[in-house]
């Protein structure tokens, strides 16, 4: 094919310097430094060479129209992008796993783009569309849905309660797809509070506090999850405090999500009447018809053929927590793949969640027992579980523990981290993802069932 450029160096070179012009350092940096070209294949496919899987994955599912755009821009004509782990490239550093930056999600007017702040897309699955309606949760979806629809001038604020695993964040990315989609000129922000308290050490540390106000206060749309971490900080539950006035005062939404409601929160009296000034919304946990739902439209988008009866076990044993029952699911699927059968049937559903869907009595499984069963098994010390070493020989056994902490308690993504020595949710999100990609490998699953069925039978 001819093109303006033709020597793949130059246009991958070319295409990141307008990448790093779109994106902040630290996703730059994490993303895209150790990428490399591979070739350009005469049929118009650009073949980009990436360290290990979990890079390839997200920068598939999250950066590939925007590469396609970059390599338009820079060879005149559509390119496709393939993206694929690239075995000479260097081996994925242990170190990674302390350096995966999550930034805030914001979405704003391509019309007039800001290259100060983070911009970043919502994950795609997150959609009004995808989110599986019941009794337990209609009303939840039906508001949110109403303030995406007039942003700031319905039920605001808006502040979503429940349980973990339930749909709050679904909610909360799903407001914010549709208000980038519908209403492009507005700004939209979607952090953790985790995310909005570092944002405020950053700046204190950097001596920006005009920035972080800035970056806050001049949101149309601003959504703050898991609210509730809060507790227990005056000083950022103050520049909240702030930055929810200002916004309310513009006429602005704003919408929270938490575990509870709002008079259940450690703060003041301020702050909660400021929470259930709006409108509350709780979502309770889903009905069996409900999670069976939920798990056919999850099935269908991995593309899995489920028998009837295999889904209808896992809806009618599985806890309220979405999260947990798609663990289960994809468990299943990890065993379909290594045995080789074409369907999921009863019988194997049976075998596969026998140290999974355990009367549990309603007992929640300590995370000291997970840690402790993982150290067991891979002749480690708690202190090194925790701590800061990142030989292979820790770290795996450390993500795994954090995967099945994950899968087998309701403990959120920061809580998670903070018992394993106070790492970042990103940390954990990322131990998550790997281990549950190496779940196809035969050994690395025999290891999992193997650890949750002796902390299923101590518990």
């Amino acid at each position: 094919m001819t093109t303006a450029i033709t020597d793949i160096n130059t246009i991958w070179s070319l295409v990141l310097d307008i990448v790093r012009d779109e994106l902040n350092t630290p996703s730059f940096k994490t993303w895209f430094e150790h990428t490399a070209p591979v070739e350009l294949t005469d049929d118009g496919v650009f073949v980009v060479g990436v360290q290990n899987e979990f890079a390839r994955n997200w920068l598939e599912e999250r950066y590939s129209q925007r590469l396609s755009s970059a390599l338009k821009q820079v060879v005149g004509v559509e390119l496709a992008v393939r993206i694929l782990v690239d075995q000479n490239s260097s081996q994925e550093e242990e170190a990674d796993e302390d350096q995966r930056v999550e930034e805030p999600v914001v979405q704003q007017a391509p019309s007039a783009p800001d290259k100060k702040n983070t911009r970043h897309e919502f994950d795609p699955k997150y959609t009004f569309d995808s989110f599986v309606v019941g009794e337990s949760n209609d009303f939840a979806r039906n508001v949110a849905l109403a303030v995406a629809e007039q942003p700031g001038l319905k039920y605001n604020p808006l502040f979503l309660w429940g349980g973990p695993g339930l749909g709050k964040t679904h909610l909360l990315q799903a407001i914010g797809i549709y208000v980038t989609q519908n209403f492009p000129h507005k700004k939209v922000i979607y952090v953790t509070s985790e995310q909005f308290t570092n944002d405020y050490v950053d700046s204190i540390t950097a001596k920006s506090h005009d920035s972080f106000r800035q970056k806050y206060r001049s949101v149309d749309v601003l959504l703050i999850d898991d609210i509730q971490f809060l507790e227990n900080k005056q000083s950022i539950q103050e520049q909240f405090f702030n930055t929810f006035n200002e916004l309310k005062h513009r006429g602005k939404a704003v919408v929270l999500a938490s575990d509870r409601r709002p008079q259940d929160i450690n703060m003041e009296e301020r702050y909660r009447s400021r929470f259930a000034s709006g409108l509350q919304a709780d979502i309770q946990p889903p009905t069996y018809e409900t999670r069976l739902a939920i798990l056919k439209q999850f099935v269908e988008t991995q593309n899995i053929p489920f028998e009837d009866a295999a889904l209808a076990y896992v809806a009618e044993r599985s806890t309220p927590n979405i999260r947990e029952m798609e663990g289960a699911v994809i468990r299943i699927i990890a065993y379909r793949e290594l045995s080789k059968k074409q369907i999921v049937d009863l019988p194997m559903v049976e075998q596969v969640t026998k140290d999974i869907f355990l009367d549990r009595s309603h007992r929640p499984i300590p995370i000291t027992s997970i840690q402790r069963e993982v150290c067991r098994y891979y002749s480690i010390s708690h202190a090194e579980l925790i701590g800061s070493k990142r030989s292979q020989s820790i770290v795996y056994p450390r993500q795994v523990a954090m995967y099945l902490a994950r899968e087998l308690t309701d403990m959120s993504l920061p809580k998670i981290g903070n018992e394993f020595g106070g790492r970042d949710h990103t940390t954990v999100m990322h131990a998550f993802a790997k281990i549950q990609k190496l779940m196809s490998q035969r050994d690395v699953y025999n290891q999992i069932q193997q650890i949750t069925s002796s902390i299923r039978q101590k518990a």
